[in-house]
């Protein structure tokens, strides 16, 4: 019996071994119909590492959502937590010494390096009187028909296409 196998990005059935690409940092198996969104990724015969100037820097500095149990921290909250605090004419050190933490800890938050704990997002709330966590938006998905849930990359990813000249 053999695998079968199905393109990562939207879920159909592969002829063939189907193809290697690029998208957004990630190395995807996909038909030929979802290769046009990323880069083909050529592999040779010889495993060697590739160049040094040619790995990909992966960064988890900007992420979309942030979840904490039943809260999410707004996407913009770098940006809100500085314009507050820049409206109540404070500096980074009362800020911080408000909310008892470490100038430094302020300085990484405003510039959107850190993402502030639950605790401490709680804390910039109610020193600033601003907004940071909103109730988590649950998705629940079911499938009627056999139970079982089929779900792939294309389903949850937000693909950003290259403008062509």
């Amino acid at each position: 019996m053999g695998l079968s196998l199905y393109c990562e990005l939207c879920g159909k059935p592969l002829s063939g071994k189907g193809r290697k690409v690029l998208i957004s940092g990630a190395v995807l198996l996909v038909c030929d119909e979802c290769a046009k969104f990323g880069e083909p990724i050529i592999e040779s015969k010889r495993r060697s590492p590739p160049p040094r100037s040619r790995r990909l820097k992966i960064s988890g500095r900007r992420r979309r959502r942030f979840i904490f149990d039943d809260f999410d921290i707004v996407e913009d909250y770098a940006d809100r937590i500085k314009a507050a605090r820049e409206s109540l004419g404070w500096t980074k050190e009362i800020l911080a010494e408000k909310v008892k933490e470490k100038v430094s800890v302020i300085r990484r938050i405003e510039s959107g390096t850190m993402i502030p704990t639950l605790d401490l997002a709680r804390k910039l709330e109610s020193a600033l009187g601003i907004k940071l966590l909103e109730p988590a938006i649950s998705i629940n998905i079911s499938s009627k028909s056999t139970g079982k849930i089929d779900l792939t990359l294309g389903d949850v990813a937000e693909v950003k296409f290259k403008k062509t000249r």
